[in-house]
């Protein structure tokens, strides 16, 4: 089954029209009521960067956890999942934790490379200047 999302899908820079936002619903049998939790992924904009987060998502919980855990994924951003167990609903919520950790720290590194690049063009720039002048 292709279609064409799937076929554009981890090519496409397209932007989504919301940041990725997580409704993680337990629907624990034993329990009589279920329980809801959301997470907002701000850092996931693109169709692309929600494509690697759920190969990701998919083998480290989804997959290990099938029959116990199903997702929808709606083209605004809207990620509803559901659980069967408040124990499978803590480890999807680790696994996106650390996920948006780990983008967090990548936006910083790739914040701090920026900033060193733009202090050495700086500086080659004055002495340019210098050596103009001089």
């Amino acid at each position: 089954m292709s279609s064409e999302f799937e076929a554009d899908g981890p090519q496409s820079d397209e932007e989504l029209d919301y940041p990725l936002r997580i409704v993680l619903v337990t629907d624990d049998p034993k329990s009589k009521e279920s329980e809801m939790e959301e997470i907002l992924l701000d850092r996931i904009t693109s169709f692309r960067m929600m494509n690697v987060f759920f190969d990701a998502f998919d083998d480290a919980v989804a997959v290990p956890n099938e029959g116990h855990i199903k997702y929808e994924v709606g083209s605004d951003g809207l990620v509803v999942i559901i659980v069967d167990s408040t124990k499978l609903k803590d480890d999807a919520v680790k696994f996106i934790d650390d996920y948006a950790k780990e983008l967090e720290q990548e936006k910083e590194e790739k914040e701090e490379v920026e900033e060193e690049v733009e202090e050495e063009e700086e500086k080659e720039s004055k002495k340019k200047k210098i050596k103009t002048t001089a």
